[in-house]
């Protein structure tokens, strides 16, 4: 019976501390409910004293009382008292304190699309444009704003002109530097046209990472970036295509064969043309027809393509994609050669990494996406694939580029010119000098 009793009484004692804490939590919320109301009645008095100097244009009272009354205390009410100052700030042409609240709102995230726009209009003005483009791309990732996309849009593609005097040249790998053609030799040069390897040879590709491929006294040699040798052809190749990473193409009595970069033979088979890919990706032809070999020379697709799309790199393959066809037109395939869509196009260029130059019935050309999907209507007379969100584009008798909105950012100036890659690109003026263009803000892309 005394066990009994405990019990009990520990039951009752324990439903007593419940009962004791749940009130002492009612009593804390109703205590912090106080608090809160109290700090936005007084919050709401310091603000309508500051009110209270605005019809007597006493912009920098009225600021200073609201800025007060924000330090002061932390509301609800806070994001509405900051737009309101804001604009205090404006009719009281206190511009510095205007932009010191929208930058620090753009930093919490909390400002309006007019604020972005405002802030941005005015960095543009005071040339500081890359941040006037940080700032709108945060605002278009939070609202999806036209006007804040129209904005981006109308700055982001300035560039600089890297004139040459040189009419032939290949178009780099990514490091650029440039295999550029004197009249009489093969070069390197970097963008501007300064020699960065000597002209001394008769051939030559671009650099893949550290190599390239040149011929000298009759004979292919891998160099690197010094122009020093590190491979002698053996096989008395009569021609070196290209090279990517770690092999080359090699032409030999008019047979294309895949030679390691060391030139040592990585199959035996012949093939009629081939097409080496920075991804890996082998595309050769045999027999009238194309296939897709992986990086171990293994098929990826039976030889049962018609056409192959050739990028400005002289590849097929950017990234995960490549332009190819059959016998009912172009389409895109991926790494698997699974196409993408069932769809078929009459015409299609090389893919460069975004959407891609595709012709309709009557020739003229226009793009589409991953998805078969005409995102802007043919209507140049050509054009190559988009990539780092340009694509050039014949209009008008000119090449110029537009962004993936259709809209002319480089003005159709030129007699030509090719797709962008990290942010450079060829260009041919009117007497077919190359000039290399670079969009000053391409990190931010």
């Amino acid at each position: 019976m005394a066990k009994k009793n405990n019990l009990v009484g520990g039951a009752k004692a324990k439903i007593s501390l419940i009962l004791i804490a749940g009130m002492a939590a009612g009593w804390g919320i109703s205590g912090y409910t106080v608090v809160l109301q109290n700090s936005v009645r007084k919050q709401n008095a310091m603000v309508e004293k500051a009110e209270e100097f605005i019809p007597d244009k006493l912009y920098i009272r009225a600021a200073n009382q609201y800025k007060e009354a924000l330090k002061a205390y932390s509301t609800k009410n806070n994001l509405t008292y900051e737009r309101r100052l804001l604009d205090i700030y404006a009719e009281g042409g206190m511009t510095e304190e205007y932009a010191d609240l929208v930058d620090d709102r753009i930093e919490a995230k909390t400002a309006l699309v007019d604020e972005y726009l405002s802030r941005a209009e005015t960095l543009i003005e005071e040339e500081s444009i890359k941040r006037a483009i940080r700032y709108l791309q945060q605002g278009i990732e939070i609202y999806g704003d036209s006007q804040l996309v129209d904005l981006c849009e109308s700055v982001k593609y300035q560039y600089n002109t890297n004139g040459t005097d040189y009419q032939e040249g290949k178009l780099p790998s990514e490091n650029w530097i440039i295999p550029m053609w004197n009249g009489e030799k093969w070069g390197y040069t970097g963008k501007n046209g300064r020699t960065n390897i000597e002209f001394e040879y008769d051939d030559a590709t671009r650099f893949s990472g550290d190599y390239a491929v040149v011929k000298i006294d009759g004979v292919y040699t891998l160099i690197d970036q010094n122009g020093y040798w590190n491979a002698v052809d053996k096989n008395g190749l009569d021609q070196v295509i290209d090279i990517a990473g770690d092999k080359i193409i090699g032409v030999k009595d008019g047979k294309y064969g895949i030679y390691s970069n060391m030139f040592e033979r990585l199959n035996e088979e012949d093939y009629e043309d081939a097409h080496l890919n920075d991804n890996g990706m082998v595309v050769v032809k045999k027999d009238g027809k194309w296939a897709v070999l992986d990086g171990n020379m293994k098929n990826v697709t039976d030889f049962e393509l018609t056409d192959v799309a050739v990028n400005s790199r002289g590849q097929v393959f950017s990234g995960k994609y490549a332009v190819v066809a059959d016998g009912n037109g172009y389409f895109l395939i991926d790494q698997k050669g699974k196409a993408c869509y069932e769809k078929r196009f009459p015409n299609a260029k090389g893919y460069e990494g975004g959407y891609y130059a595709v012709s309709d019935s009557d020739g003229n050309w226009g793009f589409a996406d991953e998805a078969g999907e005409n995102v802007i209507p043919c209507q140049y007379v050509d054009a190559y694939s988009f990539s780092n969100q340009t694509a050039a584009v014949q209009y008008a008798g000119k090449w110029g580029y537009i962004n993936q909105y259709g809209n002319m950012v480089i003005n159709a100036e030129y007699s030509e010119a090719l797709p962008f890659l990290n942010g450079k690109a060829f260009a041919y003026d009117d007497q077919g000098n190359i000039e290399v263009l670079e969009l000053k803000y391409f990190e931010l892309f």
